[in-house]
């Protein structure tokens, strides 16, 4: 089996907030995140399969990059999370992000016969969520 990447690059800002909870309880659980801020996120999107013998690819670079900015990156790039139907009723979270993004991806990509593996999101050098599905 082997295992392809493709990395992708997204702006976006969000509050974690969460609408059942006090301010001073939101405060107590999310800090200086219960305020508006935006970040600089990276996203690895990891597919597995075996290599194509007509091609000699696992699965085509330039079509998984399509996929990523047409179903992710030009739907949340530059826009404030909060307010996107993708995270209607869920705090936008990176761990949260991923799960909405695996659940967009998964058939468009598992569709050219290849396994969706892993998302991985970083939204700072230092904090990184990798979600399996």
């Amino acid at each position: 089996m082997h295992y392809l990447t493709r990395r992708e690059h997204f702006s976006a800002a969000h509050i974690l907030t969460n609408k059942n909870l006090t301010y001073k309880k939101n405060k107590d659980i999310f800090g200086k995140c219960n305020e508006y801020h935006g970040h600089n996120y990276y996203i690895e999107v990891t597919v597995c399969g075996k290599i194509n013998n007509k091609s000699g690819y696992v699965f085509d670079l330039k079509l998984l990059s399509r996929i990523i900015n047409e179903e992710i990156i030009k739907k949340v790039d530059h826009k404030l999370l909060n307010e996107l139907s993708m995270f209607k009723g869920i705090i936008p979270t990176t761990e949260n992000m991923a799960v909405v993004f695996w659940k967009i991806l998964k058939s468009k990509i598992e569709s050219y016969k290849v396994k969706l593996f892993s998302i991985k999101i970083y939204e700072t050098e230092k904090n990184i969520i990798e979600y399996r599905g």
